[in-house]
């Protein structure tokens, strides 16, 4: 395959961690256009992670909901439309990064939590509007199912409109309070938005047991379990530190979002029971956050959780002490 598949960061990860042989073997699964085998999968969903900068420059990913159909592939699959149920339209609903320009890089993630399948497309803004976001596909790669876990979509017809309470209500800051640390400590799945060195948007899912992902103060450490070995985040921090992290609450229709920067360590052999063995952690240092409920009240019910999720020493710890020590020379 084209070794230029991948950027500089990629690249100098696989190398670092011993796994280049394997991202080119899997790196071969990425292409130009939507395969032609996920056109119905595409159709099917009824929710996605977006990932792209505000106007200031912030890295966000967001959380966005819609009936079947509200995001579909073009007749040539080298575009992605993605419409809105929302009366205030898609781009109201995509909130902070709502002022998308022709030509911006975004990523697009389709997750289907009931048989654990998803579809990662990063490309560029072809057109927006407050009724549909058009997408030019410039990458797109099915993942596989590890650390997903199962969960049934419930429908509409099953949950009740927002009541606008405490909980349904938008809130946020700059640091994190007693609420959102509650809620990412209790968290088993998150979605990091990320930038590669050319500015392109990438959007990933990250999940584990309940408490995964630890947190001191401002900072929030998520353990890099093995994955595909193409190391697209962790080969984009390498370069970019800006970063953004989406955190679903499934049962209560509602989205935790924080933009700030992160790095990667590796080699953290104090902490080898903590990561599944990798000995790999993103530590995110938080800028700002929102908590917001989702542009369309649609909950889920955990079916099961992911098998792949390591058994991992101190996971319900919230706390972490001092930074890694990592062994690898950066």
């Amino acid at each position: 395959m084209d070794d230029n598949i991948f950027h500089a960061g990629e690249r100098l990860v696989q190398e670092r961690t011993g796994e280049r042989d394997t991202a080119l073997i899997n790196g071969r699964s990425i292409s130009p256009g939507i395969p032609a085998a996920a056109r119905n999968f595409v159709g099917q969903q009824r929710w996605c992670v977006l990932g792209a900068a505000d106007a200031a420059g912030a890295l966000w990913a967001c959380l966005l909901s819609g009936e079947p159909g509200f995001v579909q592939a073009s007749d040539d699959l080298r575009s992605l439309q993605v419409a809105s149920n929302d009366p205030q339209g898609v781009l109201a609903s995509l909130a902070p990064i709502a002022d998308l320009q022709p030509g911006q890089s975004i990523a697009v993630l389709l997750i289907e939590l009931q048989t654990r399948r998803r579809l990662r497309i990063n490309g560029h803004v072809s057109r927006a509007s407050a009724l549909a976001l058009h997408v030019a596909v410039d990458q797109a790669f099915a993942l596989c199912p590890r650390y997903i876990q199962k969960r049934e979509l419930l429908p509409l017809e099953a949950v009740s409109a927002p009541d606008h309470s405490a909980g349904t209500t938008a809130t946020s800051g700059t640091v994190l309070d007693e609420a959102t640390s509650a809620w990412i400590a209790g968290a088993d799945t998150l979605f990091i938005a990320s930038l590669g060195p050319s500015g392109d948007a990438d959007v990933s899912h990250r999940g584990g047991r309940p408490g995964f992902v630890q947190q001191r103060g401002q900072v929030l450490r998520i353990p890099d379990f093995n994955g595909n070995s193409m190391f697209n985040t962790l080969g984009n921090l390498e370069l970019e530190p800006r970063c953004g992290l989406v955190f679903p609450d499934f049962e209560g229709a509602r989205q935790l979002q924080l933009t700030g920067h992160a790095r990667a360590h590796f080699g953290v052999e104090a902490d080898i029971d903590q990561t599944g063995g990798t000995g790999r952690w993103i530590e995110f240092q938080v800028h700002s956050w929102r908590s917001t409920p989702l542009n369309l009240t649609q909950r889920c019910r955990l079916l099961e959780a992911s098998p792949y999720n390591p058994l991992v020493r101190g996971v319900a710890s919230a706390a972490f002490d001092g930074p890694p020590r990592s062994l690898v020379p950066r």
